[in-house]
């Protein structure tokens, strides 16, 4: 890298004095052209968009051990162990980038995986390229000039409504329930996955009435996996364990904690994230959507949390009570009560902070891979900041600015927006978002959302609904779309 200093950099373009011949006026230009050329290209060396994203998604150092950035090429090693006797599992040169990320658009996850495994250190073959280069991705590509008012016309959308509780013994199961007490002794239950789905079911309207075509991963408070949680725990849940551990999707380790648990919800956790999740982000991926959206809401644990619960079970221990049983079933609902936080804000996630011990699969690797050398990661924090646009105008909530674990902040321009460590972000291709506005648990929200158990949509639902819906307006608008998981 060139680097020069601003004096230097003064001497050299400055105006030559006299200016009255012309091959003065001729080298004063070139010189400036040959200086803000080589700026340039030092600027562009120091701002590697490649480096950038892997700032992003390397949460552990130990990620690094698994990617090299290279000038003209990214190396991806299978270990720790192979990147020190210089063993590469697969390299993707430059000219390589664009069939690399149309693979996503043409082929599934094992013919990727094939395909990435077989290249190694060489190149593409010329069958797998002409493949790539004959796959028609017309469908995938919006009308430029969509009819007036219906400025989706042929955007294909995903959207994925979070959990899957149908009761609120499911969602207590799932840990993404609301149960609260206010301070004058009125109650509010409801649960997450309800609300997920109510917002997802209205903005799929809101979408098509714009010309979009919609795919939502569930239309009932149920699973996606076709196998019943229950069912698929009595009869495959042993073998499932060992299965991920052989596969190195988990460790030896926490394969023989879940065997040896009574925990149900440890068991449902393991369920949901190699199971269903996978299930949800295949169909998303066959679907071949521009836009993916997650939809999810905010809670949090305040930390005056154990105060608040230590004084209403006091409260609950000074009363008379008429039976043993009307005793026991306060004292529970205490310990199943969701404290109230002061704080809600907004907060808008895209890919990214991979944990040590999370590149060990060669399809972790490869949604590695993918995210660094193609713009979806860059794509996804271009379409979360209009979402956090929408919601802070739409709600009129704040954005969430506080440090969170296992993520990181994209920009300083982009407050709320974080890369962080969550599992479906990482399985679907493709530009996404997963947002949380609001925080359930803040009185005011509970009491709004909280009709939802009456079978009434909140206002607060239909807020966030059109809170998307004008977020991928405008970054239509804005950014334009492109075929899902476009190149550099």
């Amino acid at each position: 890298m060139l680097i020069f200093s601003s004096k230097r950099l003064y001497q050299f373009i400055i105006i030559p004095q006299p200016m009255q011949e012309k091959k003065y006026i001729s080298q004063f230009f070139c010189r400036c052209l040959v200086s803000i050329t080589l700026a340039a290209g030092a600027l562009l060396c120091a701002c590697d968009r490649r480096s950038a994203r892997l700032d992003l998604l390397a949460c552990d150092d130990s990620i690094r051990d698994y990617v090299s950035i290279e000038p003209h090429s990214v190396a991806v090693y299978a270990s720790r162990e192979d990147r020190a006797s210089g063993r590469i599992e697969c390299r993707i040169y430059d000219d390589e980038y664009e069939i690399f990320s149309r693979m996503f658009a043409c082929m599934n996850e094992k013919e990727i995986a094939a395909a990435y495994l077989a290249k190694g250190s060489g190149r593409f073959t010329d069958s797998l390229k002409e493949r790539v280069a004959s796959c028609n991705n017309g469908n995938h590509r919006p009308n430029t000039r969509p009819n007036k008012g219906r400025i989706l016309e042929g955007l294909r959308i995903a959207v994925d409504p979070g959990h899957s509780a149908s009761n609120m013994d499911e969602a207590k199961r799932e840990s993404k329930y609301m149960l609260i007490v206010a301070p004058d002794g009125r109650r509010f239950s409801f649960f997450e996955a309800a609300l997920n789905l109510a917002t997802a079911r209205l903005l799929k309207k809101l979408l098509e009435d714009d010309g979009a075509t919609v795919m939502l991963t569930r239309n009932e408070n149920r699973q996606v996996y076709p196998i019943p949680y229950e069912a698929w725990r009595r009869r495959y849940f042993r073998r499932a364990v060992m299965e991920k551990v052989r596969e190195g999707h988990i460790t030896a380790a926490q394969g023989r904690i879940l065997l040896r648990t009574g925990d149900d919800r440890r068991r449902l956790k393991f369920f949901n994230s190699e199971y269903e999740m996978p299930y949800r982000a295949e169909a998303i991926n066959a679907f071949h959507p521009h836009l993916t959206i997650m939809v999810h809401y905010d809670a949090s644990w305040p930390p005056h949390a154990p105060i608040q619960k230590y004084a209403r079970l006091l409260e609950v221990l000074s009363k008379s009570h008429s039976s043993r049983d009307e005793h026991m079933a306060e004292i529970q609902e205490v310990l199943d009560s969701i404290p109230l936080t002061d704080r809600n804000t907004s907060t808008v996630f895209v890919p990214g902070c991979f944990l040590r011990g999370e590149v060990q699969t060669v399809e972790d690797r490869i949604a590695l891979l993918r995210l660094i050398i193609t713009s979806d990661l860059d794509r996804s924090i271009q379409f979360a900041a209009e979402v956090m646009k929408a919601f802070r105008s739409k709600l009129d909530v704040p954005a969430e600015n506080a440090h969170m674990p296992a993520s990181k902040e994209v920009g300083r321009c982009r407050t709320g927006v974080y890369a962080r460590n969550l599992r479906m972000t990482r399985l679907v291709w493709g530009t996404l978002c997963l947002g949380e506005p609001l925080h359930q648990n803040h009185l005011a929200e509970a009491e709004r959302l909280a009709v939802i158990e009456k079978g009434l949509i909140p206002e607060r639902v239909v807020q966030v609904a059109r809170a998307y819906h004008e977020a991928v307006r405008a970054y239509v608008r804005r950014y334009g779309v492109r075929e899902s998981n476009p190149p550099k």
